[in-house]
């Protein structure tokens, strides 16, 4: 079975590369509920226009966005004031309970929910919002009216994702109970019956440090009655990750699997998780990885500043970007920018390459160009280099169809040859990178041989 390839929604200014490189390149599309709320008439139509007819979605519910510091959903106005932004104060409006009680004000625990009737009804107005905010609006969209005739039962999500918490290696005890109640009482409303149920299981890195955190976690939903689980390592980079925190993603995933019988999708994953859900290797630990059109391989769970943009290149045999000076200093050394039939023998020979470079390899640097802007930095202003928006365009485009060649790699090319390929990465690289940079690579190989 094929590794599922589910694209993220970030801002609607990406929403015209869910269609790219073609239209049934995704199975799916995860919206966060702040953005829902946010624009629902937007995203609605987006789904029934912009995608093919009935695209899969998820709406993630975001409900552990309210256990944190308030300072998180937060936003100082121009007046000096703080209040909470307006999409997360609308959500709290909608889930109710102490979410909306608490909201900006205190973060919300267990405690809080340990009325079982307001865990019921915060439950129910979680699973009714995944269900119903975009399908119906969907269901009445002048489109559906004319073309589709598709119900709302018809527009549902993929699934309903229950309420869920972030748990660290201290938090973990604190939180699990709560959301396997939860996940329980998510079976309990007939109206949701037809819904396939999720839950998210959203951990920090040291979780996968700790085997017997991960035990307890598979084993307190090994009975669960759960279709499957969004997985979300709080801010895991794949090619920075060590062997055990990989073996530990792979255990977690392969135990809520619970003999295959569910589905675990990575919502934030690289290559390393693409090569995991391919089925190649002795299980197939996931069944589907996201990622955004350009960045969400890795992202964390309480957001952080976004730093400088910077044009990156997708190298196909690195399975990373790298800043476009590195990738020019590479390809040189390498001899592999003589000419155009070159470097798409040695490095790329996808449509957005063949089209940007066309027989003049001198264009490889509209991957780089970019524009020098004063920035206020202290008491002056410094020049900072920014890449133009065709460059960024070329960038994004060009890691697109390689995504999409590593989905298709990883679910129908054997076991030996995967390896073989992240040992040619090594192979190619090793003597212009030196074998640190390349680590991630070995780390992977190492790993994925044990299974």
């Amino acid at each position: 079975m094929a590794v599922q390839h589910w694209m993220t929604f970030g801002t609607f200014a990406e929403q015209r590369y869910f269609i790219y490189p073609d239209k049934n390149t995704y199975d799916g599309i995860i919206f966060n509920a702040n953005m829902v709320m946010h624009a629902p008439g937007g995203l609605a139509a987006f789904l029934m226009e912009k995608t093919r007819e009935k695209m899969p979605y998820i709406i993630d519910p975001l409900t552990h966005a309210f256990q944190h510091d308030p300072s998180v959903i937060t936003a100082k106005k121009k007046d000096g004031t703080v209040e909470v932004k307006s999409p997360i104060r609308n959500l709290a409006n909608v889930y109710g309970g102490p979410i909306e009680a608490y909201v900006g004000t205190k973060p919300v625990q267990p405690k809080d929910f340990a009325d079982r009737n307001v865990l019921k009804t915060f439950v129910y107005s979680v699973l009714k919002f995944q269900k119903e905010y975009l399908s119906k609006i969907m269901s009445d969209s002048d489109v559906n009216k004319k073309y589709l005739e598709h119900t709302e039962e018809d527009l549902k999500p993929y699934c309903l994702v229950a309420p869920y918490f972030y748990m660290t290696e201290s938090t973990y005890k604190y939180w699990l109970p709560l959301m396997e109640d939860a996940l329980k009482i998510s079976r309990e409303f007939e109206e949701f019956s037809s819904c396939k149920i999720f839950s998210s299981i959203v951990v920090s890195q040291g979780v996968l440090l700790d085997k017997d955190i991960i035990d307890t976690i598979i084993t307190r939903f090994q009975a669960a009655p759960v279709d499957g689980f969004l997985l979300w390592v709080d801010g895991l980079e794949e090619f920075n990750a060590g062997r055990i925190e990989l073996v530990g993603l792979l255990e977690l995933s392969t135990g809520l699997r619970n003999n295959f019988s569910r589905e675990v999708i990575n919502l934030h994953g690289g290559y390393f998780s693409i090569l995991a859900g391919g089925g190649q290797f002795k299980n197939s630990y996931l069944t589907g990885v996201a990622h955004g059109p350009e960045f969400g391989e890795t992202r964390a769970v309480v957001p952080v500043g976004g730093g400088i943009p910077i044009a990156k290149f997708y190298i196909p045999n690195l399975h990373n970007r790298v800043k476009y000076n590195d990738a020019l200093t590479f390809f040189s050394y390498k001899g592999w920018l003589k000419d155009a039939s070159t470097f798409y023998e040695n490095v790329c020979n996808c449509n957005e390459c063949q089209s940007v470079i066309g027989n003049n390899i001198s264009n490889f640097r509209l991957y780089g160009i970019t524009d020098s802007k004063p920035v206020m930095r202290g008491n002056g202003f410094v020049t900072i280099d920014y890449p133009t928006k065709e460059t960024k365009e070329h960038c994004l485009r060009h890691y697109l169809q390689i995504k999409k060649a590593e989905y298709q790699f990883a679910s129908n090319t054997n076991r030996t040859e995967l390896l073989s390929n992240l040992q040619k990465g090594i192979d190619e690289y090793i003597d212009i990178t030196g074998m640190d940079y390349l680590s991630y690579l070995q780390t992977w190989i190492n790993v994925l041989s044990l299974y």
